[in-house]
């Protein structure tokens, strides 16, 4: 029992022995080398895109801002018109009561418009930034994968 599984240790280490000798130790640093130069490239990639994707989003949270801005400004337009029609119900002039009713209804109705956009780009706005996240997270674990492999290369390296 002893001799047959010493004689399989010893058939397995000549095995590995036989494989570890048919790479050649400068060709695997190239090999090595030009993974490393992929990697590079791909987190330039991967840095270029993440710009593009925070310029996206700035310009998107700036139009939100633009439309919060409008927003507020036609609040106070049906604001002073429902100061108005309250005016003229006062006065008993019914008629041009109606009329600012009317264009204060309008105006609500604009309102709401803009606030369904509004919040439809926040919510845009909201899945780009999440995608982002999840873009720089997976990067992030990309490197530190590169990292442990670059350090075990080393290591081997270092045993060559």
């Amino acid at each position: 029992m002893k001799t047959k599984s010493l004689m399989i240790a010893g058939v397995l280490s000549m095995i590995s022995a036989a494989a570890f000798a048919q790479t050649n130790p400068v060709a695997q640093v190239h090999q090595d080398n030009a993974q490393i130069r992929q990697d590079v490239k791909e987190i330039h990639q991967d840095t270029r895109q993440i710009k593009r994707d925070n310029a996206v989003i700035a310009v998107k949270q700036s139009q939100v801002a633009a439309g919060q801005q409008q927003l507020q400004a036609e609040r106070g337009e049906r604001n002073a018109l429902a100061r108005a029609e309250h005016a003229d119900v006062k006065k008993g002039d019914l008629a041009g009561a109606q009329q600012l009713d009317q264009a204060r209804r309008a105006e609500q109705q604009n309102i709401k418009v803009e606030k369904q956009a509004i919040k439809h780009d926040e919510k845009v706005i909201a899945r780009r930034s999440v995608d982002k996240h999840q873009e720089q997270v997976a990067r992030r674990d990309e490197k530190l994968e590169r990292h442990a492999d670059k350090v075990k290369r080393d290591h081997d390296a270092a045993k060559i």
